[in-house]
């Protein structure tokens, strides 16, 4: 059968099949059609989600990758804002900014104008959610927000690092609408597809209608790292022609097959090559790199779907094309940033490669040759361990190669050479991943030095402080007040005579411990401070010791920790064990007690009986005594303690070199007039150590009174708080019986000033009185010519008069041994003695200047003394030919002030202090300068008080203040 009658038959036969299968393969079509273009859509969808996802992550890391340069973290400094305007510039953010951890914005970079800039910077941004996750070390994406402009905005925060601690967020800011962000992520949507891309909050962010808008097909997707919805929408009605074609071949099909069966195999046969020839034609295109280059499917359905194949893969060929050719941009960009943070690391920073022939160093930053002082194209290629490695820290490194040859990282403290000797370093290295397959390693060089230095020194001071407290048998307690646990250490547990595991941590715990008179004490104390009242806390108590027994503790400490309201967190003191202070202090206060009545006694044996009798009640003095030199020229003993002379060994009648052992060192002492301190008799005096009953003995010397002995049974037992008592004692004893010296010399002394005023009041007054009367009687009988001798030997024989008074006066005063005062009238005193002064000095001009005030005050006869002796001084001290005195009285509420004025010289302020003293004359004084210091004398004396001021216009007052008599 001929090809032309087979291909007939078949076509008859293909006719008649195809008719049933067109028609079921049209209806199939339209639906494979529908559902192409539908899985087209979802694939679209997917496709711009992915790649905003990666769009995303890659933001996301180089934000990340910014952080850690140094710079950013210097907030407020001129080099963060530079690194801020780097990132800036080589990036496509619109904004970049840094808030320190407290919520504070401390540096941004961005198109804004100074005033906006100023009001951003310092202002807190505590609140916002982008910088509250990423402060807690998430790199987070926020919600878009929408400006002022219209523009969507993302902020990506991420966390900055140093030394592993948070220390605020670098936050950077991209307009959606403005960038190409979003453009070329849906470059791949055709144009007569619409594209939505909308937030979590539903919030659309950016949106591309389809062309139509109608009849609409919709595929969505979620972007992983954002969260939002990619929507692409493409109108059914884009299919319609297509449809509406395929449905007329759907019912002229059957009537076509058999009609043109013949005509449609010729065409067939004839299109197919065409087809071909487009077919290859648009495969010789993609060879040739015109991605994206679409052929006509105006051809048979078969061809349709393999042109609408071939279309659909030169696209796909494009848009991985183009997102190849982005993401080559973006690693060369990201090369770029990485280069520009390499060189931008203030650390030395080096990339080395792991050979057969050593550790090979690839590339290095600027600082790396600042620091190891090698020029970078003269170092690449050399071992980095023969450069900047010394000899005996080639071993360690050796060792870090080895071990990062192998792929891991190293964190290790070296030493390198550098320009300024061999420093430490914190060294860092991580592997580096190559496409080639090379062993490298990044390492970065942290200077360490000063931080060593700074260990050494704290660890120093650490065990110096240990010495310190162990030295001072201190003890250390550390309270965390929130959950009131007490940390202590071994010695405070030892003060209380426990192990440190038997010690209950609870602040109750300690408190029970503490003795119930004091609890009040340590509660306010502790109160105050806690309160912030006092600068420590600080108080003496006792405490209750494993035993039962109460110890005498200081404790001291200190809020060392508050919170932002102020309440205090955590507090640390120390614990001293004053139990032995306590007892001295209760020792020395009961010596002191008992040493009121040694200084009162009356006699020397009464002295030294009151000195024995603390020695061995307040002190517990075993044996003591005291040896007294009643004017043998050698001490005897006086007074001593129980059996005191046995116990001592010696007896009054002793002599030096004699029997009794302690007699030597006795008489050594007083002879020598220097302390001995013999804490083993037998070792110094070995002599006569057989016959000693003592083994211990303190001899103290009481100047040239004698001696004051203590002694004890056992060697040594004496210690220096004890020995400082004994000489305390001692000292008291001596001052004692010197006083008692002094008082015996003194009345001896008033004696015969008694003995002496009676001569002046008596015999020499007598003798000057009948010298002025023989003197009168004589001024009678003398002619004018000798006149005037004998009224000059009549002045002086009146002032010796005057002088024997004051004598006399004085002479009182000095007898009295305390002044025995009582309610005199001032009025009474002044009146008594201005009318004697006028009779005897009339040539004064004497007035009182309003009256004087009806007052008693506390003195006694000698007030007369007092008033008489400054209208004398008033006189005897005036330039005038006429002297000018005027008297007043002021009362106050517990005084009166008597003034006595003068139209005198007055008296100059240098001389003013000192006027009053014994001796003590005016400029032109005819006077003894007695009598002021008798004034002075008596004044004080009653309670008073004399002082000059100045008088107006001319000369001095003297004021004199006598407290009033009470009634």
């Amino acid at each position: 059968m001929k090809l032309r009658t087979q291909v007939g038959l078949v076509l008859v036969v293909l006719a008649v099949a195809l008719s049933g299968i067109v028609f079921t393969g049209f209806q199939m079509n339209k639906q494979s059609v529908t559902d192409q273009q539908t899985e087209s859509v979802d694939h679209t969808s997917t496709e711009v989600a992915n790649d905003l996802n990666t769009r995303i992550v890659g933001l996301k890391r180089t934000v990340r990758l910014r952080a850690t340069n140094p710079d950013i973290a210097a907030h407020g400094q001129p080099r963060q804002h530079r690194a801020l305007q780097a990132t800036l510039d080589e990036s496509a953010f619109s904004g970049v900014s840094v808030i320190h951890r407290n919520g504070t914005m401390t540096g941004i970079a961005a198109e804004l104008d100074p005033e906006t800039r100023d009001r951003l910077v310092g202002s807190d941004f505590s609140n916002r959610q982008y910088f509250q996750r990423a402060v807690r070390g998430e790199t987070y994406v926020s919600t878009p927000v929408l400006a002022q402009s219209g523009n969507h905005i993302i902020t990506i925060s991420t966390p900055i690092y140093r030394n592993g601690t948070v220390v605020g967020t670098l936050n950077a800011a991209l307009h959606l609408e403005n960038s190409s962000f979003l453009r070329n992520a849906t470059y791949a949507v055709d144009g007569y597809q619409g594209v939505t891309v909308r937030a979590r909050s539903e919030e659309t962010i950016y949106e591309r209608r389809p062309n139509p808008a109608t009849n609409l097909i919709v595929a969505s997707a979620t972007v992983e790292e954002t969260g939002w919805t990619v929507s692409v929408q493409v109108s059914r009605d884009v299919l319609a022609d297509d449809l509406r074609v395929v449905t007329l071949y759907q019912f002229g099909a059957v009537g076509l097959a058999l009609l043109l069966v013949g005509g449609l195999g010729i065409l067939l046969y004839t299109q197919t090559l065409s087809y071909h020839e487009r077919l290859l034609d648009g495969f010789d295109r993609l060879s040739d790199g015109d991605y994206g280059y679409s052929l006509d499917t105006d051809a048979t359905e078969d061809w349709k779907r393999i042109l609408t194949g071939f279309n659909d893969m030169s696209r796909t060929l494009a848009v991985y094309e183009r997102e190849q050719t982005e993401q080559n941009e973006q690693l060369q960009r990201e090369r770029d940033r990485f280069r520009a943070l390499f060189q931008g690391i203030p650390e030395p920073v080096g990339i080395v490669e792991f050979t057969g022939e050593g550790t090979i160093l690839k590339d290095a930053n600027e600082a790396f040759e600042t620091t190891f002082g090698y020029d970078l194209d003269e170092a690449v290629g050399e071992d980095l361990n023969d450069l900047i490695v010394p000899e005996s820290e080639m071993a360690g490194a050796r060792a870090i190669d080895e071990h990062a040859s192998g792929g891991g990282q190293a964190t290790e403290e070296v030493r390198r050479e550098t320009v300024d000797g061999v420093r430490d370093f914190l060294f860092r290295s991580t592997p580096l991943l190559r496409e080639d397959g090379t062993d490298q390693q990044f390492g970065v060089y942290v200077d360490i030095t000063e931080r060593k230095a700074q260990e050494r020194a704290l660890r120093e001071l650490t065990e110096r402080l240990d010495m310190a407290l162990e030295g001072g048998r201190l003890g250390v307690w550390d309270w965390n007040v929130e959950t009131d646990a007490v940390t202590y250490d071994e010695r405070w547990a030892e003060m209380l005579g426990y192990d440190l595991d038997e010690i209950d941590n609870r602040l109750s715990a300690w408190k029970e411990r503490i003795h119930p008179e004091d609890r009040s004490d340590v509660d306010a104390a502790l109160d105050a401070h806690m309160n912030g009242e006092t600068e420590y806390y600080e108080c003496d108590h006792r405490l209750r010791t494993k035993a039962g027994d109460w110890i005498w503790i200081r404790d001291v400490g200190r809020v060392v920790e508050r919170s932002d309201d102020g309440e205090p967190l955590r507090a640390v003191g120390i614990h001293q064990d004053i139990t032995t202070q306590k007892s001295r202090e209760r020792t020395l206060r009961e010596t002191l007690e008992g040493t009121r009545a040694l200084i009162q006694a009356e006699t020397a044996a009464e002295a030294a009986e009151i000195a024995v009798d603390i020695a061995a009640n307040a002190l517990s003095f075993p044996v003591s005594g005291v040896c007294l030199d009643e004017s043998r020229r050698r001490p005897d003993p006086t007074a001593g303690g129980d059996r005191a002379g046995e116990r001592i060994g010696f007896v009054p009648s002793g002599e030096a070199g004699g029997d009794h052992a302690v007699h030597e060192i006795v008489h050594d002492t007083y002879t020598s007039g220097e302390t001995r301190v013999v804490e083993d008799v037998g070792e110094t005096y070995p002599e006569i150590a057989a016959e000693a009953a003592v083994e211990s003995v303190l001899v103290h010397p009481l100047s040239d009174h004698g001696v004051f002995v203590t002694a004890a049974r056992s060697a040594a037992a004496f210690d220096e708080f004890d020995r400082n008592l004994a000489e305390l004692l001692a000292a008291i004893l001596t001052a004692t019986l010197d006083r008692l010296h002094r008082e015996q010399r003194i009345e001896s002394q008033r004696d015969n000033l008694d003995l002496l005023n009676q001569i002046v009041r008596h015999d020499i007054r007598n003798d000057l009185q009948i010298l002025l009367a023989r003197l009168d009687i004589l001024a009678d009988r003398v002619d004018e010519g000798e006149l005037e001798h004998v009224e000059t030997a009549l002045k002086s024989a009146e002032s010796a008069v005057e002088l024997t008074r004051t004598a006399r006066d004085m002479s009182d005063v000095m007898l009295q041994s305390e002044t025995d005062s009582h309610p005199v009238s001032l009025r009474g005193v002044v009146d008594r003695q201005l009318d004697e002064f006028r009779s005897t000095e009339p040539q004064a001009q004497i007035s009182v200047e309003g009256p004087l005030p009806p007052v008693t005050v506390a003195a006694n006869e000698m007030i007369d003394s007092v008033v008489r002796n400054l209208l004398k001084n008033a006189v005897q001290h005036t330039d005038k030919e006429t002297p000018e005195i005027v008297v007043s009285a002021e009362e106050r509420a517990d005084s009166v002030v008597l003034r006595i004025a003068d139209n005198g010289p007055g008296v100059p302020d240098e001389m003013r202090d000192s006027i009053f003293g014994k001796g003590k004359k005016g400029l032109d004084s005819k006077g003894t300068g007695i009598g002021l210091y008798l004034v002075y004398t008596l004044v004080d004396g009653y309670g008073g008080d004399v002082w000059v001021e100045d008088n107006d216009p001319e000369g001095a007052v003297f004021a004199v203040e006598l407290p009033k008599a009470s009634t």
